[in-house]
């Protein structure tokens, strides 16, 4: 985290009653939302409607993703999560600002589920930073929520205590650190280390995702230590591309550019790539919608994606990655039991490649074209439906199980792939791209693909990714 949020022995040392007595404006709220061991269901207060809906779907589909990772073992290793403080920016759990803290607890029969403080803070719209400089009520609230794992815990002692709680304040930014520029919305996690006593933490684009929470669960082995979203390149604005080999075991290697942009209209790129070279894969993953909840759907598909391990034949790695696009199916869809909240979906086209054979996997519009001896074709079709308004026929997250498309083919020397969001086909034409294609360098051609379409004034989020495919020379 940065050093504006990290405690001296002053603060840290401070009198907790200061939390006590300020008085709470008639919007400002403070609640909780889980489990605790004195009920056998979950328990909610002071948090209103659409909070604990959005409280309830992300936690619901975390757990997902925990036990999807770490199957039988996940209660124990989410029972040894330490407490995590976090702030949540306003309009993405609500028109709130969201500070608080988590805890895992678990319910009166003894099923583990998450305990969440928060205080909803209708009025602010400073730097979300400021309000970690608060240590004094955030101590208190953490505090307060370990209290559930007691002996002799009692929920009239635990409420009571919670509205005697005062709203967490803004702080002043030390001398030097400068505040930083606007950033899009998004969420802050951190929480004191006990060996060195130093706040450690993260930062994520738009609002928690599944596997965000994965990032909250204290380190194993080295299976379990992998941290989500390593391979995940999120480009938040055109990228300024360099070719880098990619090695394709045999005698051929691929080098690659790429770029992205949030388009004309938005100030979010909801657009993940990945890139890995053992085993060698391209990814694009377009989150649907213009949200935090599309960003959320594409980072949790490319999450997944980091995870494929190598296989010996390209089939077995067609088949690792259809299994991890149904763990990422699986996590988003758990999003369909919460009727309040959108559920996140996204298209996502892939390229793999073993030796000298390769296969795209594609579900929903995403796409793929294979430029070979002077003349380019689409190799994927658009999974879509056609009607007053387009929607995808096919998607991570969608309802229904996923079929992911796949085409097979060998690799050539001299052969160039795109892979690219729906936006760039629909905004230029197939024959512009295949003149694009043709006419500029790999250093060149990702950036100057992006640019025209936003010349032509695309307006949605665009990602193109080009890979050349050159024979190796040794």
């Amino acid at each position: 985290m940065p050093s504006l949020v990290q405690r001296n022995s002053d603060r840290a040392t401070m009198n907790e009653r200061a939390t006590l007595g300020q008085i709470w404006s008639e919007t400002d709220r403070l609640g909780f939302f889980g489990k605790l061991p004195s009920h056998g269901d979950f328990v909610s207060i002071g948090l209103g409607r659409k909070l604990q809906a959005a409280l309830d779907a992300w936690l619901q589909s975390s757990l997902h993703a925990i036990q999807a990772e770490f199957g039988n073992q996940w209660e124990r290793r989410f029972r040894s999560m330490p407490s995590w403080r976090f702030i949540v920016d306003r309009d993405l759990w609500g028109p709130a600002t969201v500070a608080g803290v988590i805890v895992p607890s678990l319910d009166r029969v003894g099923r583990s589920f998450p305990l969440v403080l928060a205080a909803q803070l209708q009025g602010f719209s400073g730097d979300p930073r400021s309000l970690c400089l608060d240590d004094t009520w955030f101590i208190a609230t953490e505090g307060l929520a370990e209290t559930s794992a007691r002996h002799d815990f009692n929920i009239d002692t635990f409420t009571t205590d919670l509205k005697r709680l005062r709203p967490p304040r803004p702080g002043q930014f030390d001398g030097g650190v400068e505040q930083s520029s606007p950033t899009p919305p998004g969420t802050l996690w951190w929480r004191m280390d006990p060996d060195d006593r130093r706040m450690k933490g993260f930062r994520v684009g738009g609002a928690p995702g599944p596997l965000d929470f994965l990032k909250l669960l204290p380190e194993g082995d080295a299976k379990e230590a992998g941290q989500p979203g390593s391979g995940l390149r999120q480009q938040p604005a055109v990228a300024e591309p360099k070719p880098a080999p990619a090695e394709a075991p045999g005698s051929l290697k691929l080098f690659y550019s790429y770029a992205s942009h949030p388009g004309t209209r938005l100030s979010l790129n909801a657009d993940s790539i990945f890139i890995s070279a053992t085993p060698s894969i391209f990814a694009i993953a377009d989150g649907v919608g213009d949200g935090s909840v599309a960003l959320e759907a594409s980072r949790i598909a490319i999450d997944m994606l980091s995870r494929a391990a190598p296989q010996e034949t390209i089939e077995a790695l067609v088949q690792e990655l259809k299994g991890k696009l149904g763990k990422a199916h699986g996590v988003l869809q758990s999003g369909h039991l919460t009727a309040d909240r959108s559920v996140p979906s996204a298209s996502i086209v892939i390229l793999a490649s073993l030796h000298e054979s390769y296969s795209i996997l594609w579900a929903g519009d995403a796409r793929s074209y294979l430029l070979r001896d002077g003349m380019m074709r689409c190799l994927t079709r658009d999974h879509a439906e056609i009607g007053l308004r387009r929607s995808l026929a096919r998607g991570i997250g969608l309802k229904g199980q996923l079929v992911p498309e796949v085409v097979s083919d060998r690799l050539r020397p001299g052969d160039r792939l795109l892979l690219c969001s729906n936006p760039l086909p629909r905004i230029l034409s197939e024959r512009a791209i295949a003149e694009i294609l043709l006419a500029m360098e790999l250093d060149e051609v990702s950036a100057v693909l992006t640019q025209e379409a936003l010349i032509a004034n695309c307006r949605e989020n665009l990602t193109v990714m080009v890979i050349d495919v050159k024979a190796d020379r040794g």
